[in-house]
């Protein structure tokens, strides 16, 4: 249950920890895009946050899912887009 980082991260939409969390918790549920999606938010708005604890996180997940799956790809145009431009 997350509803109290969803609170928190609704009173202040940069509660990076917050946001961390939910995406652990979507990433323990199953539901990779959510994860994806909220470390991507992190990493957007303060990408040395935590010494880059998004980019870790997220780099692990996309490590785990492997180069071929078409998810992973995804994913990592969405974070290249977001480092390079």
């Amino acid at each position: 249950d997350v509803s109290a980082e969803e609170a928190r991260l609704a009173a202040d939409p940069d509660d990076h920890e917050a946001r961390l969390a939910i995406a652990n918790a979507a990433l323990a549920a199953g539901d990779r895009d959510r994860a994806a999606d909220e470390l991507l938010e992190i990493i957007a708005r303060d990408r040395g946050w935590n010494d880059g604890a998004a980019r870790s996180q997220l780099l692990k997940i996309l490590e785990a899912a492997g180069l071929e799956d078409p998810w992973g790809r995804s994913v990592r145009r969405r974070l290249s887009a977001l480092l390079f431009t």
